[in-house]
């Protein structure tokens, strides 16, 4: 910068970073209590639009950052060629200006990445060091790099939150045949007869994740001194008095929007990769229950191999056993009594249906009779009479209370429940006898 101007960007930049780590990293509290809530809503992972709306702002950062290398590399090539015209660097239509010609990858970047006499035209933030400068390749890469790390977080913790819930179905779907036996045997896990799978844990951030947590605050406090920096070497050169275009102020805007965005994205992808996505609790089966069954198994195995075993311990252990098996065979005798009690009613409804069928049967034959006997040519009038006198002398009954005439749906109606009546009428006076 100007030599009014006397900080040192280097150290600034450091110290500003480690300032910013310090405030912004999260530290365990002792006091578990006070702190849950507040724990419980950092510990909820992101909706599905704010990684959505994460993920287009690293997209769009390292398009950008992206685009600005290219530009720098062809704005290092137009500097070769100027290099090579030039009557210094050219003998014999051959140039020897080796930093940029030479085949050798070392030369080749340090030719990219510390040549300071190209530039992107960037002229906010211009006078800072080289590699800090948005007019030099340092500057967007770091945003790449930071771009990349925050891709990863999100593969990360997308990973992870894909493994729990297929951990979580699984699960789910072992416990549904044991649910059925607890319903049918309540005690079953405190006596030992069922044994519950190891429940699903809550998933926490890895060791791994925690580092790619390190590395996105990194980045994100990089970036934002960084730019800050350039703001700050843009607003002292209007203090200077210096003339600014609009270009400035927008590309001000621009590093600041970047800045900005990449801060968004960065809080959003710790958020996901610092989720705690909640394990099997009490709402599937009791943790009391489990830890008891498990207790009681575990103390009898412990029991079992520190004492003697004697005929009178086998004995006894044999008479719970058929206590056990006892009582799961009064279940089952209860369970089978109940089940010959629902064939028994549903052997007498079958043979209701059977017997009402039989006489359907009966009726449609009478009835073919009595439409063959009654029924004139061109004339198709039934009555409630012909259907009744069907049932009647079937079965003795009388039941004619109606007259329907032209609905055969009414008079077939009318001739069942005469039959009906008919049979109930004797088997009255079968009874009386």
């Amino acid at each position: 910068m100007n030599n009014n101007f006397h900080i040192n960007e280097e150290l600034a930049l450091f110290a500003a970073l480690g300032i910013m780590m310090v405030l912004f990293w999260r530290k365990p509290n002792s006091k578990k209590s006070r702190n849950v809530a507040l724990k419980q809503r950092f510990a909820k992972p992101p909706g599905a639009f704010a990684v959505f709306f994460a993920k287009i702002i690293t997209l769009a950062i390292l398009v950008i950052s992206a685009s600005a290398l290219i530009e720098y590399s062809t704005n290092i090539a137009d500097y070769e060629e100027i290099k090579c015209d030039s009557r210094e660097h050219n003998h014999h239509r051959h140039c020897n200006y080796e930093q940029y010609t030479s085949n050798d990858l070392k030369l080749q970047l340090n030719g990219f990445l510390l040549t300071p006499e190209v530039d992107l035209g960037v002229e906010v933030g211009d006078e800072l060091p080289h590699t800090n400068s948005p007019d030099g390749p340092w500057f967007w890469a770091y945003y790449i790099a930071g771009c990349l790390a925050l891709t990863s977080g999100f593969s990360l913790a997308k990973k992870r939150r894909k493994i729990h819930a297929r951990d979580m179905l699984v699960a789910e779907n072992n416990l549904r045949p044991i649910i059925r036996r607890l319903a049918l045997d309540p005690n079953g896990v405190v006596e030992g007869r069922i044994d519950l799978p190891s429940p699903v844990p809550c998933s926490k951030s890895s060791k791994k994740e925690n580092r790619r947590i390190v590395i996105i605050y990194f980045f994100s406090a990089l970036m934002m001194v960084t730019t800050l920096l350039s703001i700050y070497d843009y607003f002292y050169r209007i203090d200077s008095g210096m003339n600014f275009l609009p270009k400035h102020e927008l590309q001000a805007s621009i590093l600041a929007l970047m800045a900005l965005g990449f801060v968004i994205a960065a809080n959003v992808s710790i958020k996901y990769l610092s989720a705690t996505y909640t394990g099997e609790g009490e709402s599937v089966i009791p943790s009391v229950v489990r830890n008891n069954g498990n207790t009681n198994q575990v103390s009898k195995r412990v029991e079992s191999r520190e004492q003697t075993v004697s005929a009178k311990d086998v004995l006894e252990e044999l008479a719970k056993e058929m206590r056990a098996a006892r009582k799961e065979s009064e279940l089952l005798r209860g369970q089978l009594a109940e089940t010959k009690i629902k064939v028994s009613d549903l052997e007498v409804e079958l043979e209701k249906k059977t017997i009402e069928l039989e006489g359907i049967q009966a009726i449609s034959v009478d009835m073919e009779r009595i439409i063959q006997e009654n029924e004139q040519p061109g004339n198709k009038n039934l009555s409630l009479m012909d259907s009744v006198m069907v049932g009647d002398n079937l079965f003795n009954g009388d039941k004619i209370d109606q007259q329907i005439v032209n609905d055969p749906k009414a008079i077939a109606k009318a001739a069942i429940e005469a039959y009906k009546a008919g049979r109930q009428d004797l088997e009255n006076i079968e009874f009386d006898f």
